[in-house]
Formats: structure tokens, sequence, C-alpha cells
């Protein structure tokens, strides 16, 4: 079905509708006869325009043919001898009804099946998982997303990407709302300090019971591998316990363990994998950071499972000083993303050692 000015109003006037949709501005408005407004001095039904407050984008003009209808069938029970609710159509009223499940409905049909903006993968990941926020049978307006932003923390992906996605529902609502002062500052880049030493992390994989779950946690330990890779890993049983990933967000590869000694210590080469219906990368993996947060919560320790491919990251630069190019390989990305993510921690890690050894070698006497 076509959503544009000419052909609504054409199906309008086809299926005697009584009412016209009209572009004043730039939003729209509903034009019809009905009786006079509440406290006119007008006695007589008169050709009269209802502001929507829409927008004339796709998504406006499908909701206001919709309003349409609507305010075409209290016509029929105005003239039938019921009174005509003007209490649903004065303006600022004119939202009531569409709903944060309506425009989230809206939003997936124009831009995931319309305009094939995103996959459905991203669909998910990165707006419904934020949609799902919001009370799905609540009015949708400026005030309910801005509550429901600021209640995340702020300068987090969450609050971030939060924010992006609510800033493109608001515009395809035709919600007046400034969003863009509480997104907050986020740069990955900026987010990986404070990681535990590599004697802290063997010694929170003791405090983990679950068996299962000690080899998850050894996995992204000793290979640095992204959560849903886990999956797809399978172990060489010998020295020097090389992993082949079959697959996964970049592919497959084969990575080496930092330190070896936790890959035969920890027996990673018998694989103890979860049970799950998921098939998507991205489900996967939360499925593997939900599970472990959980256990970290549990024996008291703040780490975030991402940690682990952080803290390997820089062990394999830093400890073993392999080479830029090798250590992007095995982690599965690019030297520019490498570099990217990493490099300045890197560096103040590699500087701070070589401060170290310097002093060390120094078997001198301070004047």
């Amino acid at each position: 079905m076509k959503y544009s000015l000419e052909e609504i109003n054409k199906r309008l006037k086809v299926s005697k509708r009584g009412v016209s949709l009209r572009l004043r501005g730039d939003t729209l408005s509903l034009r019809a006869t009905l009786p006079p407004r509440p406290n006119s001095q007008k006695t007589q039904a008169h050709q009269q325009d209802v502001a929507l407050g829409m927008y004339a984008n796709p998504a406006g003009l499908k909701a206001a043919e919709d309003k349409a209808i609507e305010l075409a069938v209290d016509i029929v029970k105005w003239k039938s001898g019921q009174d005509f609710p003007w209490n649903n159509w004065i303006e600022g009223k004119l939202t009531q009804g569409f709903t944060c499940e309506y425009w989230i409905e809206t939003f997936k049909e124009e831009f995931l099946i319309k305009r094939q903006q995103f996959s459905a993968s991203t669909w998910e990941k990165h707006y419904l998982l934020q949609f799902n926020r919001l009370p799905p049978k609540a009015e949708l307006t400026g005030e309910l997303l801005l509550k429901t932003l600021l209640s995340l923390p702020n300068n987090t992906w969450t609050r971030y990407h939060t924010a992006s996605s609510y800033i493109r529902l608001a515009l395809l609502a035709g919600i007046e709302v400034d969003l863009r002062p509480y997104k907050g500052k986020y740069n990955p880049t900026d987010t990986i300090k404070d990681l535990p030493t590599d004697e802290a992390i063997a010694l929170i994989r003791e405090q983990i019971t679950s068996r299962r779950w000690q080899w998850v946690y050894g996995m992204l330990a000793a290979y640095g591998l992204r959560p849903h890779e886990i999956f797809f890993a399978t172990i060489e049983p010998k020295p020097p316990y090389k992993c082949y990933v079959s697959e996964g967000k970049t592919g497959a590869r084969t990575v080496q363990p930092f330190y070896p000694e936790w890959a035969e210590r920890w027996k990673l080469w018998e694989p103890q994998l979860l049970v799950t219906q998921k098939t998507e990368y991205w489900e996967l993996g939360r499925q593997v950071r939900q599970s472990l947060y959980f256990r970290f919560k549990k024996i008291g320790v703040t780490l975030a499972p991402y940690d682990l491919r952080h803290a390997y990251a820089i062990r394999v630069s830093v400890v073993f000083e392999l080479p830029v190019t090798t250590s992007a390989k095995l982690m599965g990305h690019s030297v520019m993303e490498h570099l990217k993510t990493y490099q300045r921690h890197i560096d103040e890690k590699t500087n701070s050692r070589a401060v170290e050894r310097a002093i060390a070698r120094f078997d001198g006497v301070a004047p």
C-alpha cells in the first residue's frame, strides 16, 4: 500500500469517509465538517482542521490515515446522535493511543522491512533491546524517552546506544525532544582500565565452582576468545595446545594460548560446552556474558568477561612482546582495529615494563 498525501486522500474519498488529509507547514492535519469546538462562539457544524502533530514521512502518513479513519467513525456516531468526543481531538491530545508498542512496530516496519537499513540481527541487538525498556502500552512521549534514558548509567555503551535509538524513534513519531545532551560520552578505546593481573585471573578461575564455567573462563583467559567463539573452538591436546576457531564474527582462525601452562593445567582440550538453542553469534555471546556475570557476582568479583580478552591482548604484546601483526591475527581482527583499541594501553604498560627492566639491569650506585 502506498503512503503519500495523494494516495491516502484518494482512498479516503473512494471510501466516502468525509475526511481529508492536509499538509500544514511540515506537519499533517485532518479536515472535515465537525460540530463546534468546546467554548466556541459558533453554533453550526463547519469545516475544521484538526492538527495531528505528525510529520509527512512514511510512518507519519500511515498513522495519519489511521487517525482519519478513526475521526470518520466518530463523525458517524455524532451524526447518529452521540456527542462528538472533542476531548480526544483537541490539539495536544492527538498522540493518545499511539503507544510505545505501536511506534516500535512502525519503526521496525519502516526501517527493517521497507528501507532494509539493517539486518534482523542488528534489529534484535541494537534496537529491540533498547526499545524493550519502554512500557509497551504507555503513550510514547518525549518525557518518557528522557526519563527512561536517564535511568541508565551515564557514559556507558548502554546509555550512548539507547539514546541513539530513541532519537531515531522520536524523529519517526514526530516527537520534539532533544536527547543528544544526555547520550553521555562513550569511547571503547578509553574503557580498558584496571584490568586484573595474570595472577588474579588465575586465582579467580579457582573460585568458580562449576567445572563447565571454569572451562569457559579458561578459554576466554588463555586464548582471548570472544564469548561466542567458545561454541566453535577445539583444542589440540598436545603442546603448544593450539585452538582452532571454525567460525565466528571474523571467521575462522588459529589461536595460541598465552600462557600455554594455563591450557595444560586447566585441560582446556576437554570441552565443557553449554546447552543452548541460540544460533546468532550475538545471542551466544550474550548467554555466556550473562552467565559469567552471575558467577562473578556470586564470588564478589567485579570483572567483565571481555576483560579477559583485553588482558590477553595486552599480555601477548607486553609480556610476550609479539609483533602487532601477530597479535592482531591471533585475536581475529585487523592491525588497524588492534591499534585503535589497545595501543594506548599497550604503550602505557610497555613503557612501564621497559623502565622496570632498565632499573633492574642497572648495577651501579646512584651519585
